[in-house]
């Protein structure tokens, strides 16, 4: 584990965390979540501009510490990493007419080492050969989705088929066609609904996964989750199908199935709040998401969504839809545009 990315007061958190990811999966002591929250936002609130301005005074415990609203990512640099010094630099979805989310990181080390740790958790035999209806990382670095797929995939391969957010249907059959081992098909919804048109089937060999993040709340396309599901279904027969939901401004994922909650890791809580008062709302209220977010050690290691949901007893989240009159987001909006250029072409 190299230190050198991070500031010195930085470098003592970073084993912190780790211990604690490592720990808390491992269902032995460690310490609390609060403890580590409040420290590494003291730390952010030294070094981002941003965060003192709306912590004047330091918390008194973590559901204290306020949280960033996604929008401000399009206005201000958030984070602890100044403009032109970030190892990474990832960005939400948008057009170039549109101004775009930046998350800055001094290192990925936090972020892989997460990732990684949770996929294996929830989905044990994930397959390390990728094929996937995302965009290339090598040309879209800018991706956070695309990079956690590559790095989920470690030694094994990994292949894209959405140049220009269009569905590249030959290609990906291509690739699947013949697979003689487990596959990871990782996929937005919206890339998946264009892909169930063409009624292909894929006999993929066990334990093949088809992972699927993004929804279509908001946009101009809409399917059922339940037919998208079922479609996948009979598209994929006898593989498993997961579900994602992550952002760009955060770290760390949450993974779940269809028809059942997602499932955030011991180093992410989610809270669920109203949204005029920012009070917090109790368990199986619906209200704003707020994620605390310990593996987000460079930008925030709080942020507010503009999404709907609520928390269940075991602390899984319920995503229902978007706040009224939020604006679209999310990786599947790729696909949209690209679909609307082309139709004004």
């Amino acid at each position: 584990m190299d230190l050198s990315s991070w500031p010195d007061q930085a470098r003592p958190l970073v084993p912190r965390i780790i211990s604690f990811i490592d720990n808390s999966l491992a269902n032995r002591r460690h310490e609390s979540f609060e403890t580590l929250a409040l420290d590494i936002f003291q730390f952010q609130r030294e070094h981002d501009p941003v965060a003192r301005a709306l912590c004047p005074h330091l918390p008194r415990t973590f559901a204290d510490i306020p949280s960033i609203p996604v929008d401000l990512f399009k206005e201000l640099p958030v984070g602890t990493v100044p403009q032109g010094a970030a190892a990474a630099q990832f960005m939400t979805s948008g057009t170039t007419a549109t101004r775009r989310g930046i998350h800055r990181m001094r290192s990925t080390f936090l972020y892989e080492y997460n990732a990684k740790r949770w996929a294996n958790t929830c989905v044990p035999d994930l397959p390390k050969d990728a094929v996937s209806l995302l965009l290339d990382p090598t040309a879209h670095p800018e991706s956070s989705l695309s990079h956690m797929i590559s790095v989920l995939a470690e030694n094994g391969t990994a292949s894209w088929h959405l140049p220009d957010g269009q569905v590249d249907v030959d290609q990906f059959t291509a690739q699947l066609h013949g697979k003689d081992s487990p596959t990871l098909v990782a996929t937005t919804a919206f890339a998946l609904a264009d892909l169930l048109k063409t009624g292909k089937v894929f006999s993929l060999p066990a334990p093949s996964v088809v992972l699927v993040t993004g929804g279509f709340k908001g946009r101009k396309t809409e399917v059922s989750e339940d037919a998208l599901f079922q479609q996948t279904e009979r598209m994929f027969p006898g593989a498993r199908i997961v579900t994602e939901y992550g952002m760009t401004e955060l770290s760390s994922q949450l993974w779940g199935e269809p028809g059942l909650p997602f499932r955030p890791p011991p180093w992410l809580k989610v809270i669920a709040c109203d949204p005029s008062s920012g009070k917090r709302l109790s368990t199986g209220e619906t209200g704003q998401l707020r994620f605390y977010d310990l593996a987000n050690l460079d930008c925030a290691v709080s942020i507010e969504t503009m999404d709907a949901g609520y928390c269940t007893t075991s602390g899984a989240v319920v995503l229902q839809g978007r706040l009224l009159d939020a604006s679209p987001r999310g990786c599947s909006l790729t696909v949209e545009e690209a679909r609307q250029k082309k139709g004004a072409l």
